[in-house]
């Protein structure tokens, strides 16, 4: 709480939040720091690996998507993002 400024209402709600959107990693963090394994590390580090591929592919499909939707508006003069609306 000091570190942060935040009030202990505001690190438990994180903290629930937290458990309740990751209850595999929340596991293993409960974990004291002598019984986590070089395995569980490996795990972790692959997985963020992982993520961070996905966040990137994602990243290149949206900036895509805008392209594509420029190219339209610019080549046939149709507005996409209002087209899906209609």
């Amino acid at each position: 709480m000091q570190k942060t400024g935040l009030s202990k209402v505001t690190i438990y709600r994180y903290l629930r939040t937290f458990v309740d959107e990751n209850p595999k990693v929340a596991e293993q963090m409960r974990k004291s720091g002598t019984a986590i394994t070089p395995e569980d590390y490996k795990k972790l580090q692959e997985e963020n690996a992982r993520l961070h591929s996905e966040l990137k592919r994602e990243k290149l499909r949206a900036d895509f998507y805008e392209e594509m939707v420029a190219f339209g508006k610019e080549v046939y003069g149709i507005d996409l993002k209002k087209a899906g609306t209609k």
